[in-house]
């Protein structure tokens, strides 16, 4: 129960770290989001095959370029006000070189067919600004996005996926614009995706949770012992006299049946005739 109890207190401790962890994160990704826009190329090379994800995640920056609506694809299972839909994503081939994964915003589940015309992005060069986030890889469990094939929707940005059939290296980042709309109207398509929530998760309740049975188990354990010792054990001691007391030989109470004489039985003649 000891080793129990202690199990508990390490297992509290260890989620009271990690949400100390993502607070910590939290509090320096807030102060990027409140960064004005840097020009990507002065943090990362736009054609490299890997980047410090942790130093760029939700750092705003800006880049110049040219959609490619004719490689756009639609992640699916993605909601906006209560309903769900899809989000779309699109390069943006960059004037300096490279392949942007822009996520434009979000476009109800009957526009299901990319290049989604009702939410066309504009044409030549623009100017886009937004935040990085991270890539999601194919998980090993769940589901995932077929390995072969030209993909049109899929479950993950999977940058290294879908750098298959991209033309040119595509950056292993998603540029997420987050601009918001106050009152978004059909002809407004794609809304965009917002801010990306900064999340604590359920460490604080986990921690709370055991720290908790750690307590219910000490208070238990204690409750025991003390319940266990203070019971007296059922066991007569020799000296402790038989019900009833001793009324001496003859098999009264408390005698001996094999010290009483031998005598018939009151009324009854041993050997004799009746009548």
């Amino acid at each position: 129960m000891l080793a129990v109890v202690i199990g508990c207190v390490v297992a509290g401790q260890w989620q009271l770290d990690r949400l100390q962890q993502i607070r910590e994160n939290n509090a320096r990704f807030a102060e990027r989001l409140a960064e004005d826009p840097a020009d990507l190329e002065a943090l990362a090379d736009p054609g490299a095959d890997t980047v410090d994800e942790g130093a760029l995640e939700f750092r705003r920056v800006e880049v110049r370029g040219t959609y490619r609506t004719d490689e756009e694809v639609l992640q699916r299972n993605r909601s906006f006000q209560n309903q769900t839909g899809f989000h779309v994503l699109t390069p943006l081939e960059l004037d300096s070189g490279g392949v942007v994964l822009v996520r434009r915003g979000w476009v109800p589940a009957s526009l299901d067919e990319p290049p989604v015309a009702e939410a066309t992005p504009p044409d030549g060069e623009v100017t886009v600004q937004g935040v990085l986030e991270r890539p999601v890889d194919q998980p090993s469990f769940g589901a995932s996005d077929p390995d072969d094939g030209v993909l049109d929707r899929v479950f993950h940005t999977d940058t290294s996926r879908l750098d298959r059939q991209v033309d040119g290296a595509l950056f292993p980042m998603v540029l997420r614009i987050d601009e918001e709309l106050d009152n978004p109207t059909q002809d407004q398509l794609p809304f965009p995706a917002g801010t990306p929530e900064l999340d604590e998760g359920s460490h604080l309740s986990y921690t709370v949770q055991w720290h908790t049975f750690a307590v219910i188990g000490l208070v238990g354990y204690v409750a025991w012992w003390h319940t266990r010792l203070r019971r007296e054990p059922a066991v007569q001691r020799p000296d402790d006299p038989d019900d009833g007391g001793d009324d001496g030989p003859g098999g009264g109470p408390g005698g001996d049946p094999s010290d009483a004489p031998d005598r018939p039985l009151t009324g009854t003649t041993v050997g004799s005739p009746t009548g």
